[in-house]
């Protein structure tokens, strides 16, 4: 599996965000090994659902108009329904619910400093 050197420095951009909430967080958590359970359970989905927005627009690209707009569509509604499968499970096997989150949501700020390291580099 080929990824992009965009989404490779969005991974270690997530990674590093992870080390940096989980110590940070060592200090303020009780319960250390249930957070960082949850909060490497949402990061692991996170960097997956990446690779897979990726590999769904690469194909999305070959194809016409509406097929592609079809295809885009099904996988969104996918990855929201694998979401809700990560937070469910997290549930139920007692993770901590609050790391699962910030893992789901980690893309987000790594998004935003690639862009920002990007920009500065030009």
């Amino acid at each position: 599996m080929k990824i992009s050197n965009t989404s490779k420095q969005i991974i270690i951009i997530m990674i590093a965000l992870f080390l940096i909430i989980f110590g940070v967080s060592v200090f303020f958590i009780n319960n250390t090994k249930s957070f960082f359970i949850g909060l490497s359970f949402g990061t692991i989905f996170s960097i997956l659902k990446l690779i897979l927005i990726e590999k769904t627009l690469n194909k999305a690209l070959d194809m016409t108009g509406k097929k592609a707009a079809n295809y885009i569509r099904i996988h969104y509604t996918l990855r929201y329904f694998l979401t809700f499968a990560v937070l469910l499970i997290a549930v139920y096997k007692d993770f901590n619910i609050i790391g699962v989150i910030i893992g789901i949501l980690l893309p987000l700020p790594a998004i935003y400093i690639a862009k920002f390291k990007n920009k500065s580099n030009i």
